[in-house]
């Protein structure tokens, strides 16, 4: 219980920022608006069975550019308040703050999908997302975005006081969250054409999920307290003999 409480305190604390300036929020979304944008100029001429087999392409695509604008954000106001030390000092369990901000990267990309769906939806009527079973589509966007932001957040910890993070953020995260992205991806094909082992496909990437939080919680701490700047060692006084 202590640690759901840490870990829902300093979420809530996030959320409460953001709410007040709306940063990262209306950054993700105006970017998922324009992917959404670019993808109909641009494959508007699709025909009615190419629109079934590029739409989760389309949306997994950008759920991985996204993601990777909010990663590079989520320990931004730590950097740039210089708090970094004071979050690795804190009386909190480092578990709890990989989990918060785990839940604010989520919560990011699934509005972020909110919008990316609809868009896509209407964009390319023939792919047939509202025909969906709205259950599951809403399962399969959540564990993608769950699986996403796991191992994200982990990478997002270890480069949060690097120079250039950004760029190296990118370059380690878009290789190591592939298995995830395609594993989604086949998942949005079957959803989209009916198959009837969809659900057991669902239960795989729950499991995914699960093992891909369990080793980020495992891995967290160490590769936090790594990426804290070091402060230099005090040396000892000399004797004077």
């Amino acid at each position: 219980m202590r640690l759901w409480r840490q870990t829902w305190l300093l979420a809530r604390n996030d959320l409460r920022q953001e709410a007040r300036q709306l940063e990262l929020v209306m950054t993700a979304g105006f970017f998922t608006l324009v992917m959404v944008v670019l993808f109909a100029v641009a494959f508007f001429s699709l025909d009615d069975d190419a629109q079934a087999k590029a739409v989760p392409g389309m949306l997994w695509l950008g759920v991985a550019f996204v993601g990777a604008l909010t990663l590079t954000r989520v320990f931004g106001r730590e950097r740039e308040a210089n708090t970094f030390n004071a979050l690795l000092a804190a009386p909190v369990d480092r578990l709890a703050i990989y989990l918060s901000k785990l839940v604010v990267t989520v919560l990011v990309l699934a509005l972020c999908s909110a919008l990316m769906v609809p868009g896509l939806g209407s964009v390319f009527p023939a792919a047939g997302i509202f025909d969906a079973d709205p259950v599951a589509l809403v399962s399969l966007v959540l564990l993608g975005c769950i699986g996403y932001a796991a191992v994200g957040t982990l990478f997002a910890a270890g480069l949060a006081s690097a120079a250039g993070k950004n760029v190296l953020l990118s370059v380690i995260l878009y290789p190591l969250t592939t298995p995830v992205l395609l594993f989604a991806l086949v998942a949005t094909q079957r959803l989209l054409e009916g198959h009837a082992e969809l659900w057991s496909v669902l239960a795989q990437m729950l499991a995914l999920d699960v093992a891909l939080v369990g080793v980020g919680a495992w891995l967290f701490e160490s590769v936090l307290v790594g990426a804290g700047p070091r402060a230099n060692p005090a040396r000892s006084p000399r004797v004077s003999s």
